[in-house]
């Protein structure tokens, strides 16, 4: 299984980098029974071109397909057959991300998809409060570092809040979030981005967002130690049936990990961080210090 990296902007609205990870997954589960292309499409009605196509990420894979080609070999475990059944749905039907194609890159869409079907998401933020757990004028304040246009900056706002309902609002994904300390300062958001009010409305929500039972939220405070090595801030993607996506996102690319190989640092690292982190039941008090600091009640 190799690694998906997304170095340049990809295709608008196209999730290419989720179709590879759908893809290998199931050219690893062709190969260990020692098939061929052309023996697992004459299963489907199709050829090994076809096959080909749909282990490179080149084409959808339809779940009729996927379905017909996880009986061929020979998959019995219904968490691994319901994941690559429910990513192969996500992947061929309209979501509603769809409709904010013309604006989202390939490797956002390609988050989403996966972050749909995740069951565990696991985070680490060095600056910024996690996109899932923003209020809106937060958000807006962080899009606007690097989108100026107005109506761009609320579509992507509204992507966002959309993404945070799906998650208040489920019982999964369970969300455990690793926050630098600093990103609860004031100072946070650049000098005329945004006011004082919004980061006191941002830890007054967090502090909301904690009652759900799917979230949890870590405070990684200054001189806690479990930042060596870590320059980024990165996210682990989990659900049974599928390996583990380390996930990493950069100014117009990301890069998505999903041989246990590469991810398994990622794996290590975080679980770095939340030992070194305070307690999730300590996160209450050191939210309400927080927003004291800047003037909040």
């Amino acid at each position: 299984m190799s690694t998906i990296l997304t170095s340049q902007p990809s295709a608008k609205g196209r999730p290419d980098d989720a179709r590879e990870v759908l893809g290998r997954r199931l050219r690893s589960l062709r190969e260990a029974k020692c098939l061929t292309p052309i023996e697992a499409g004459r299963h489907i009605g199709g050829s090994g071109s076809k096959i080909s196509r749909i282990e490179w990420g080149r084409i959808k894979a339809k779940a009729d397909d996927v379905y017909q080609l996880l009986i061929l070999y020979g998959v019995t475990d219904p968490h691994e057959r319901k994941a690559l059944l429910e990513l192969a749905r996500r992947l061929e039907t309209r979501q509603w991300w769809d409709a904010y194609g013309d604006l989202l890159d390939g490797w956002f869409c390609s988050y989403l998809v996966l972050e749909s079907i995740a069951q565990h998401i696991r985070t680490y933020e060095v600056r910024f409060i996690p996109g899932l757990l923003q209020t809106p004028a937060y958000a807006e304040a962080v899009i606007r570092l690097h989108h100026t246009d107005p109506d761009q900056v609320r579509r992507r706002v509204d992507v966002r809040m959309q993404r945070q309902h799906a998650l208040l609002n489920n019982k999964t994904p369970q969300l455990w979030a690793v926050i630098d300390q600093a990103a609860l300062d004031e100072a946070a958001l650049p000098d005329g981005i945004a006011g004082p009010e919004v980061m006191r409305d941002q830890i007054a929500f967090l502090q909301k967002a904690i009652q759900h039972r799917n979230v949890n939220i870590q405070i990684l405070r200054p001189g806690a130690g479990g930042r060596v090595g870590v320059a980024t801030s990165f996210s682990l993607l989990r659900n049974k049936g599928l390996p583990d996506v380390a996930y990493l996102e950069h100014i117009g690319s990301a890069f998505f990990l999903d041989d246990p190989t590469v991810s398994e640092p990622y794996e290590i690292t975080m679980s770095r961080l939340a030992v070194a982190a305070s307690r999730p039941e300590d996160t209450p008090q050191i939210l309400t210090e927080a927003l004291k600091a800047i003037g909040g009640d």
